[in-house]
């Protein structure tokens, strides 16, 4: 079976693909074949052994995927052989060609979705439906400011945002581009970072009032102007930190509790990484209800081969992909 393995941390060319044995499945779990892998900015972080304290070599990549299982241990039950599902492993090992899956980490996949669009879901809607439903809980009626509105979580959290009813949405994006697939996939307005303040539009949109909801994952000076975004009562749900540098942290610890006290505002931080919310299956009930009621099919802006990986890692980290970007084995 190929499959990347991690035995190096560094640069894309890490990515690489090798012979492995064929995954047996638990007593209680499956081996899913893998038609499509979703890559995450947290692969990123990981392929450079900087995401966690306890990064090991050597170290299994991809936690997410849509495929067919193809075999099931005898105290297996929730799926059949055969039947299209959503992996999400959060101990990595989705860069492959069959990974061999626990009862929790499989999940049921809206029969509408292709295999491309059941890799794009997890992740990136669950984020963003936690941000904005479990943390956030946002009303419908309410405006919306989603940075980095033209990646994955971004392009999600506009789908659902549009779907819900808020308004007005407005995003942030590198370029006219990325700006005209933000639209495309819900924005009322998006702002060209590269080109443009934010902070000044998003006033002038809300009419001086500041926004009810952002979703932040930039870090840094995006992260203080999401901030002084914010309406009475606003909530900011900080999701990642692309932009990190040295002194981001520090920034971190300087939002004084009394900021938030006398301007009436939230700031909560999420990271579905540590929330184990594949075994939380009421709130995937509800995201997949959610999306099949309105329609929503996730956006697949590239795709690779497996042997690919490192071309598919470099376009996430230069910041040439729109929407999900994916893997087919």
């Amino acid at each position: 079976m190929r499959k990347i393995q991690l035995t190096a941390f560094g640069e894309p060319e890490v990515l690489a693909v090798a012979d492995h044995p064929e995954p047996v499945a638990p007593e209680d779990g499956y081996v899913v074949e893998i038609r499509a892998a979703g890559i995450n900015y947290a692969d990123v972080v990981e392929r450079r052994g900087r995401y966690r304290k306890d990064q090991a070599l050597p170290f299994e990549i991809g936690k997410e995927a849509g495929g067919v299982v193809v075999e099931r241990g005898p105290r297996a039950e929730e799926f059949a052989v055969g039947e299209r599902v959503c992996v999400v492993r959060l101990k990595g090992g989705c860069y492959a060609e069959r990974v061999a899956v626990g009862p929790t980490e499989v999940l049921p996949a809206p029969p509408e979705l292709t295999f491309q669009e059941l890799a794009a879901l997890p992740i990136c809607y669950a984020t963003a439906w936690y941000g904005m439903m479990e943390i956030a809980r946002v009303r419908p009626g309410e405006s919306v400011l989603i940075q980095a509105a033209a990646g994955g979580v971004g392009t999600a959290a506009l789908h659902l945002a549009r779907a819900h009813g808020c308004g007005p949405i407005i995003g942030t994006a590198g370029g006219p581009d990325k700006c005209a697939w933000a639209v495309d996939a819900g924005a009322d307005l998006c702002v060209d970072y590269l080109a443009e303040d934010f902070l000044p539009l998003v006033q002038d949109r809300t009419e001086g009032r500041g926004v009810d909801y952002v979703l932040e994952s930039v870090g840094g000076e995006v992260f203080e102007k999401s901030l002084e975004a914010l309406a009475p009562m606003g909530r900011l749900v900080l999701i990642g930190f692309s932009s990190i540098d040295s002194d981001y942290a520090e920034r971190i610890r300087r939002v004084h509790p009394l900021t938030v006290f006398h301007r009436s505002i939230s700031l909560a931080g999420l990271n579905v990484h540590n929330l184990d919310f594949p075994s939380r299956r009421r709130e995937w009930r509800d995201l997949c209800g959610f999306v099949t009621q309105h329609g929503i099919r996730p956006r697949v802006g590239l795709s690779f081969a497996l042997e690919e990986a490192p071309a598919a890692h470099a376009a996430l980290e230069q910041r040439r992909s729109t929407g999900k970007v994916v893997l087919v084995p």
